[in-house]
């Protein structure tokens, strides 16, 4: 058996074992399932004993698999680490990068550090996932992700990117022409509202708005729900109903007028935001990269803007 044959059909066997089945280690690796599923039999007529049970619906490890994951997994991982080090140190970070996020913090923080950070690192492959869902960045194979502060999971190392900042409420010009302004949190009961669902709960997040020591919640009863940012203001801008919405997320459609405060004394708070990823011991050296890069880029540039 060759050295490189057994490091790659080691490398792939425990991607399956990870992912659970050959089609996700497949995107993992960036190869194709008949290519995992070739490595994989080559691998058990080298050992001479099935690894893995198949069936239409489900994959599991045999007690021999079982026995040999456990016996591999922590050598490949140190072989690996010690390559992501010896790279680190050559001062030329490369490899995947895997990240998911929100799509506003992408738009605010992520997105204008990119080009950059590219022409920093060119050999870094990144793959970012820009979604609204919570996941579970371990399980889906990401190397990290970006979450506000109450959402973080424990055991996670978190290095903040932006300080906590606050949601106002706001809604177009045309909406609000031909309604009763409101002028107290309970007048908001009589709007048409753009509400999101908690991904958490599974219930409509009401707003909690503050003024000096006042919070009042409120969930106004005419809602619709969209998870999207970015299409929340534009039915916003198209007079759907009042939303709210990061205050660096619409500063510029409030400067250009497209947009207007509603109840302009309450706002609501926002916790501060953080890269996330599971343990320093085992990041990569793109994300040790990453997560440099975005300690040294000015902030001024991507923190929010504040909103009179």
């Amino acid at each position: 058996m060759r050295p490189k044959d057994s490091l790659e059909g080691v490398a792939v066997f425990v991607a399956v074992a990870e992912a659970g089945s050959f089609s996700e280690a497949a995107r993992r690796l960036g190869i194709t399932p008949s290519a995992v599923s070739q490595t994989i039999r080559g691998l058990e007529e080298r050992l001479g004993t099935p690894l893995l049970r198949r069936s239409t619906r489900s994959l599991s490890l045999t007690d021999v698999g079982s026995e040999y994951l456990l016996a591999v997994a922590p050598a490949l991982s140190q072989l690996r680490q010690a390559a992501e080090e010896a790279s680190g140190r050559s001062g030329r970070p490369a490899g995947p990068l895997r990240l998911t996020m929100p799509r506003a913090p992408f738009e605010l923080h992520i997105a204008p550090a990119l080009v950059a950070f590219q022409d920093a690192y060119p050999n870094v492959e990144l793959e970012i996932a820009v979604e609204a869902r919570m996941i579970d960045i371990v399980k889906q194979g990401y190397d990290a992700g970006l979450r506000y502060g109450n959402c973080l999971e424990k055991d996670m190392v978190a290095v903040p990117i932006a300080s906590r900042s606050e949601a106002v409420l706001v809604a177009s010009a045309d909406y609000l022409r031909t309604r009763v302004t409101p002028e107290l949190p309970s007048d908001l009961l009589n709007h048409r509202a753009i509400m999101c669902r908690s991904q958490i709960t599974g219930s409509v997040i009401p707003w909690s708005l503050h003024c000096g020591g006042d919070i009042v919640q409120v969930t106004p009863p005419a809602a619709t729900i969209v998870h999207d940012l970015a299409s929340q203001i534009d039915l916003c801008a198209r007079g759907l109903g009042i939303l709210s919405a990061g205050a660096a997320s619409v500063v510029d459609l409030l400067d250009a007028g497209e947009l207007l405060r509603v109840l302009p004394a309450w706002s609501s708070p926002m916790e501060a935001l953080y890269l996330y990823f599971p343990s320093r011991r085992h990041q990569s050296a793109a994300l040790r990269a990453f997560v440099k890069f975005l300690g040294h880029v000015d902030r001024g540039h991507r923190n929010a803007r504040a909103v009179d």
